[in-house]
């Protein structure tokens, strides 16, 4: 038996749309930074056949309904497919058991598949280990195969996920662009509301080409604004990152807004919090940019300098729950 931790990451270039969806095979690059927590723990074993225990932050037992189950055989029968291409189609005989520990508290904006599936894709490669030997970019590919976003949790810090081309199971493959401690960005969440999405990311996906807006927002990522974020990383040029960062983040809930049927993710409460942030960075040269994944839930991103100040905004936030983090190591074995 082998054990694996992971965390979720934040976009900062957003993932939205395959060309692809059984491949999860993204429409453009994206690029985010590993969250140091909350962490998932997932013990894994082979078997007979597939067995799943899941357990909440709190220890209890979550019952996992058919489509959850169906997730992980697929996950499990791409992941025989991907290691047959690599010559190593028995290095998992039959099936597995898996227990699964999230400590990531549900419906809070902090995408747990990427956490489950990084971590997945991380216990995997330990255990089949005596076998082959799987590279960190082999290891994204097995996470993209659970949740496309997973596969740059693989990798700690700022993490590209490349698009490639093509329709092979390999052929989209994650790499790091500056390890976390190149530059201490903290993540403060801010929670409006808790209410599970009516659609998900899965079903989200498969309807972004449907927006007459798709086309120019896969463009502009491959022409200009990826290269832009990385740029910005490795500059540690928070003004430039602000800027491409939350124009990616307005731009794809235009796509969402706009797809059919159309995707309203965004709340009053974001709104409201996206206003007075955009107040604050003019009243007091604060230092913070916003970004919101498929939810109610404004991530502020902020250098250390500002840290304590964005901490109180935060909590000053009305109704809000609050829930803080920062760059951190990607999936690892325990």
């Amino acid at each position: 038996m082998v054990t694996a931790r992971s965390t979720p990451n934040i976009a900062l270039i957003k993932y939205w749309g395959n060309r692809n969806n059984e491949l999860r095979l993204p429409a453009a690059d994206s690029l985010s930074m590993s969250l140091s927590s909350p962490s998932v723990e997932i013990d894994v074993n082979f078997a007979d056949e597939l067995t799943i225990r899941s357990f909440e932050a709190d220890g209890l037992r979550k019952e996992l309904t058919d489509k959850h189950i169906d997730r992980f055989r697929k996950h499990l029968e791409l992941t025989k497919n991907f290691l047959k291409t690599l010559g190593a189609e028995h290095a998992i005989p039959a099936a597995v058991s898996i227990t699964i520990r999230s400590a990531i508290p549900s419906a809070v904006g902090l995408a747990s598949s990427a956490a489950v599936f990084s971590c997945l894709a991380r216990a995997y490669a330990a255990l089949i280990e005596p076998v082959i030997a799987l590279t960190d970019m082999q290891m994204s590919v097995i996470g993209r195969l659970g949740s496309g976003s997973a596969a740059r949790s693989i990798f700690g810090g700022y993490v590209a996920l490349r698009t490639g081309t093509g329709n092979g199971i390999a052929s989209a493959i994650a790499e790091q662009i500056a390890p976390e401690d190149h530059w201490t960005l903290h993540d403060i969440v801010v929670i409006p509301s808790k209410e599970e999405k009516k659609i998900g990311s899965t079903e989200g996906h498969s309807l972004a080409s449907t927006s007459p807006f798709f086309a120019a927002r896969v463009e502009a990522i491959g022409t200009r604004r990826q290269q832009e974020c990385i740029s910005a990383i490795l500059a540690r040029d928070f003004e430039k990152l602000q800027k491409i960062t939350e124009e990616d983040a307005l731009d794809m809930h235009h796509v969402m807004e706009t797809s059919t049927p159309p995707l309203h993710y965004l709340t009053e409460d974001t709104h409201r919090i996206i206003k007075a942030i955009e107040e604050l960075r003019i009243s007091e040269h604060v230092p913070v940019l916003y970004t919101m994944d498929a939810g109610p839930t404004v991530h502020l991103l902020c250098p250390s300098e500002s840290l304590q100040r964005i901490r109180t905004f935060a909590q000053e936030q009305k109704g809000c729950t609050v829930f803080e983090t920062h760059a951190g190591p990607g999936a690892a074995i325990v």
